[in-house]
């Protein structure tokens, strides 16, 4: 109920199983469920159907709807003759919901959304929802009717820093420094509303009661410009040079702004068209810190990344290094195999098998597995490029050899870094960038031109060595 249907906070129900019935409540953070029980039993059939009452009684918002979230024409649960109808796990059912807040304006905004872009699947974690909306508000002087955004509706831990504030950060820190052309490769933020969860809610009585047990979040809604995703793309060296932007902007948002993003895939690279140019925009921050924090702990209980595009490493329950700005170097890589092997051309899906396919399907454990394989053995792996990629072929080779000599090397020492410097076999290496084996000057150096022709450099690197 949470990764399918209409958008909730929460869900509240009854599960029955063979004459075994269950209470049961989830949320992002934590299933609870009852004993089970028999309605045979006459205490417990009182209480069954006492719970069927108040369920009913409840409001929405308590059902676990997202607040100004309209759900007038769309209501199944009051509608007995609606519990026949066949509700399919489609999530276009989101289409023609209308979505209702104040923006920071002053204006009270209806959106409507027509498409739904990605529905994280799942319970626990941010359940990220993305869609793209119209707004269709009719109060005078609206500067955005009739215009289609991106509304991000998603259930971050509270103790992670804000998306909005990251990027809005960034792009202060670009105009602040003359750093202009950043501005090109961050999304831009038009509003954004966070709304927490008080001692009266569900949630937060269940922080009073399971304390640490159970991580506390909000709910955010980030409303962006729309972007073009990397399936629109017509051409292997505009490909190039959105691969070469994002490693640009990274590099500049790590050293210059402090901010590691730590969750590149598929679909956070993006690309804004500007006078008849292309630039590869660096988009979702949801996951992203400051550097000055990393050393501070978890941000959240939760592992940061995607797992297809994530370093071994940090699928390594084991691992105790942390996540380095190198760990989004390997991930843009694993970025580039994919788009290069499992697509024909831009949007169409290579024949199956397709490869890496035990990326996206397998455990951690199986990913992490494959991927040290496919590192490490021996002789070195042949990437099988397709052809309307094959100019990526030096660029691949290059940098998975680079990567294959780090993690090569990394094995002749420790699991991981140590927690202190009293070991000096592990101490003098260097996990920052496996021995400068992946770094920003390692990456940069291959991908500054592809098939003979140099790319556009934005900006010239601040710390080569970093």
């Amino acid at each position: 109920m949470l990764s399918n249907g209409f958008i909730r906070n929460h869900a509240i129900g009854i599960t029955a199983d063979s004459g075994v019935f269950r209470f049961q409540y989830y949320d992002r953070s934590k299933v609870v469920e009852s004993e089970a029980f028999h309605i045979v039993d006459e205490e417990w059939r009182k209480l069954f159907m006492a719970m069927v009452c108040q369920l009913n009684q409840l409001s929405s918002e308590k059902l676990g709807f997202i607040p100004n979230l309209h759900l007038d024409d769309f209501d199944y649960l009051r509608d007995p003759k609606q519990f026949a109808q066949d509700f399919k796990d489609n999530p276009e059912g989101l289409v023609g919901v209308k979505y209702r807040f104040k923006c920071s304006d002053g204006c009270r905004r209806i959106f409507v959304i027509k498409r739904v872009l990605y529905r994280a699947e799942g319970i626990i974690g941010r359940g990220s929802i993305v869609v793209e909306v119209e707004c269709i508000c009719t109060e005078s002087g609206c500067k955005w009717h009739g215009e289609r955004k991106i509304m991000k509706i998603s259930f971050p831990s509270r103790s992670r820093p804000p998306e909005d504030a990251l990027i809005q950060e960034a792009r202060l820190k670009a105009e602040s420094t003359g750093a202009h052309w950043a501005l090109n490769h961050l999304p831009q933020i038009a509003d954004s509303i966070t709304l927490t969860y008080d001692e009266s809610t569900v949630q937060g009585r269940l922080k009073s009661h399971l304390k640490e047990k159970y991580e506390e979040r909000v709910m955010r809604v980030v409303l962006l410009e729309k972007l073009h995703p990397l399936s629109e793309l017509e051409d292997p060296r505009d490909f190039a040079q959105v691969f070469y932007d994002i490693l640009q902007i990274h590099q500049w948002l790590y050293e210059c702004a402090g901010i590691l993003h730590r969750d590149l895939s598929i679909g956070n690279i993006m690309f804004r068209r500007k006078d008849d140019k292309i630039y590869g925009v660096l988009n979702d921050f949801d996951l992203s810190s400051r550097v000055q924090d990393m050393d501070k702990g978890l941000l959240s209980n939760h592992r940061t990344g995607t797992r297809p595009f994530m370093s071994p490493e940090l699928l390594n329950p084991n691992w105790k290094g942390g996540h380095y700005y190198r760990h989004d170097l390997e991930s843009l890589f694993y970025i580039m195999v994919c788009i290069a092997c499992r697509y024909e051309r831009p949007g169409v899906a290579a024949a199956e098998p397709r490869a890496y396919s035990k990326w996206f399907h397998g455990t951690d454990e199986e990913v992490r597995d494959n991927k040290t394989s496919f590192l490490c053995c021996s002789p070195p792996a042949n990437i099988p490029i397709q052809p309307y990629f094959a100019g990526f072929k030096l660029w691949l080779k290059s940098i998975y050899r680079s990567m294959r000599f780090g993690y090569l090397d990394s094995a002749k020492y420790s699991s991981g870094p140590r927690e202190s410097e009293s070991d000096d076999e592990d101490f003098h290496f260097d996990w920052m960038t496996m021995n400068k084996c992946v770094s920003y000057t390692t990456i940069r150096s291959t991908m500054s031109s592809f098939e003979g022709n140099y790319l556009e450099t934005r900006w010239a690197g601040w710390n080569p060595d970093h």
